[in-house]
C-alpha cells in the first residue's frame, strides 16, 4: 500500500539490543556504521533507539547524504506512538520524490558515530 508505515530494520552485527548496546558509543572512533533499511513510505519515522545512537532525539535534526553525494538537512519532528516515541523527518516525502525512490523500494542508510550524517548506501526492491 502506498504511503504505508512500515518499520525500520536496524541491522547490527551484536547479538545485544541496541537499547543495551554500546557498540555505537559516539567515543569510540573504530565503531562500524549503524546500518538500517528503511521500506517505501511516505513517512520516515524513526525508532527511538536509532534516534538515541544518531542523536536525533536531542537535536530534532538530521542530515542525509544521498548516493550522489548531496547532503540535506531536515528537521525532524518527536511523535508519540503507543509507548514510545518516533521521530518523523520532514520533507521525506520530498526527498523520496527528488532521489527516485518509489514504492516498493528500500533504503539502506549507513550512520557513522564521528561523522553525524545518514547516508543512502543502497536502494533495491
Amino acid at each position: 500500500m502506498a504511503g504505508a508505515e512500515n518499520d525500520v530494520v536496524v541491522i547490527s552485527d551484536s547479538e545485544e539490543s541496541l537499547a543495551d548496546s554500546e557498540e555505537f558509543d559516539d567515543d569510540d572512533d573504530e565503531t562500524g556504521p549503524l546500518i538500517f533499511i528503511v521500506p517505501y513510505t511516505k513517512r520516515f519515522r524513526i525508532p527511538v533507539e536509532v534516534a538515541r545512537i544518531t542523536g536525533v532525539d536531542e537535536t530534532l535534526k538530521v542530515k542525509i547524504v544521498n548516493r550522489q553525494n548531496v547532503e540535506t538537512k531536515h528537521d525532524v519532528r518527536a511523535e508519540p506512538n503507543k509507548n514510545s516515541i518516533k521521530y518523523v523527518v520532514k520533507g521525506w516525502a520530498k526527498w523520496l520524490k527528488d532521489n527516485n525512490i518509489k514504492e516498493g523500494d528500500h533504503c539502506k542508510f549507513q550512520y557513522f558515530p564521528h561523522i553525524g550524517v545518514l547516508f543512502l548506501a543502497n536502494v533495491f526492491g
